[in-house]
């Protein structure tokens, strides 16, 4: 399982580009990270922001240039709690 994973999505519909990126997302590690590259023409980032969210995961950055929109999600794993066990 990679910690670090990089999808080109761009040019695909949003249904295929969903579909890639959740696939995508299963392989990815606990803490680890999913860089998205989307097409600036079909700007695809609320969606994507909206999902990660709903998962739980984190958006840890956004890079914005005249071709493309590179968005990382982070895959993380709230700490556990500690039991209270009384001896």
């Amino acid at each position: 399982m990679p910690v670090f994973k990089t999808l080109d999505i761009r040019g695909l519909s949003f249904f295929n580009a969903y579909e890639q990126a959740s696939k995508a997302f299963r392989d990815i590690r606990k803490n680890g990270t999913l860089e998205l590259i989307l097409d600036k023409k079909k700007n695809f980032t609320d969606a994507f922001k909206t999902w990660a969210r709903t998962k739980g995961y984190k958006i840890s950055d956004m890079d914005e240039d005249n071709r493309m929109i590179r968005l990382f999600i982070q895959k993380v794993v709230p700490p556990k709690r500690k039991k209270n066990g009384t001896s």
